[in-house]
């Protein structure tokens, strides 16, 4: 009599388990080949927002989701007691009496710090301090608008990410953008401050000038969105984008090193060192996030939920698993 064919996957048992494993990676691979990453804005806030109403930003206002109330507060030394300066909401559109479209404003306002009469011995500095409610996470992207107003010779405007330590109450500066008049133009500086002096370890120029310096269709009298992308725990590339492209298109510096200590805090400043007036301008500030895709986490829910029926169906094959060894031998 003939001998009983017996089917490889009968005869070796182990086949149902090689090919279950092999079904879910085939699954779990193409989830992830095809699969995406989306972003979902994990904090914001603009100068239209009610915490601001009738042009009111003050020491602990709050507005916006994902932030902590602002903090407020000048670092002029008032030996003269002529320098004055404040916070409020006010619209970026008529900077040197022109109309700027597009700007930074929403709903005809920006967050505004005005300085006035600073001198080097008797600066008008106006700052404001914002804490995220947790850090920026690798693959995150920080942006905010920003528009410059006439500076005086010394001054700056601007604005820090910091790493603030709540225990000692110091912010470590971890990147800057900022405007500066005495070369008319835009910094990026990062790589933390090469000791308790300010002044950052690196810094490159941007080819967008600001606006203070007067000059032709290069100003960016529509101000500018910057971004910041974090692209691992400690690199970040940085992007200023002009809002109106007749001034110039997007600069980029990519793969900025940064300090390791985690950024959690933004401080927007006004340094008036020799104007009569100056003011800053800033608008829409956001960070998103970077999640899975709901389909994506659908698709793997289901890989792993199918592991226990392939296991079942593996067992229902292979009743007896001690024949693995006897078939090896």
């Amino acid at each position: 009599m003939a001998a009983k064919r017996i089917s490889s996957v009968q005869h070796h048992p182990r086949w149902p388990r090689l090919l279950s494993g092999a079904a879910v990676a085939g699954m779990v691979g193409w989830v992830t080949a095809h699969g995406g990453v989306a972003a979902a804005v994990s904090l914001s806030d603009n100068a239209a927002n009610p915490a601001y109403a009738g042009g009111t930003w003050t020491n602990n206002s709050n507005g916006g989701t994902g932030l902590g109330p602002w903090y407020q507060g000048p670092t002029g030394s008032g030996v003269g007691q002529n320098a004055t300066w404040g916070f409020d909401t006010e619209s970026a559109a008529n900077i040197f009496g022109t109309t700027a479209t597009p700007n930074i404003n929403t709903n005809g306002v920006a967050w505004t710090l005005w300085s006035q009469n600073g001198t080097g011995s008797d600066p008008a500095a106006p700052t404001a301090y914002r804490g995220f409610n947790y850090p920026l996470v690798s693959g995150a992207t920080f942006s905010i608008n920003m528009a410059t107003d006439a500076i005086g010779s010394q001054g700056a405007e601007g604005f820090q990410l910091q790493s603030y330590n709540a225990a000692t109450g110091y912010a470590t500066p971890i990147l800057e953008v900022a405007a500066f008049a005495s070369g008319s133009y835009y910094s990026v500086s990062y790589g933390g401050y090469t000791s308790i002096t300010p002044g950052f370890s690196n810094s490159f120029t941007s080819g967008i000038k600001s606006i203070h310096d007067g000059s032709g269709s290069e100003n960016n009298g529509n101000g500018l969105t910057i971004t910041v992308d974090l692209t691992a725990p400690s690199t970040a590339s940085v992007t200023l984008t002009p809002l109106n492209s007749a001034q110039g298109s997007a600069d980029t510096f990519n793969n900025l090193a940064l300090n390791p200590d985690s950024i959690n805090q933004i401080m927007l400043f006004n340094d008036n060192l020799g104007s009569s007036a100056q003011n800053a301008y800033f608008n829409n500030l956001q960070v998103t996030d970077p999640v899975p895709e709901p389909t994506v986490l659908a698709l793997l829910g289901c890989a792993l939920l199918a592991l226990p029926l392939l296991r079942r169906r593996t067992l229902a094959l292979n009743p007896r698993p001690e024949r693995d060894t006897i078939c090896q031998r």
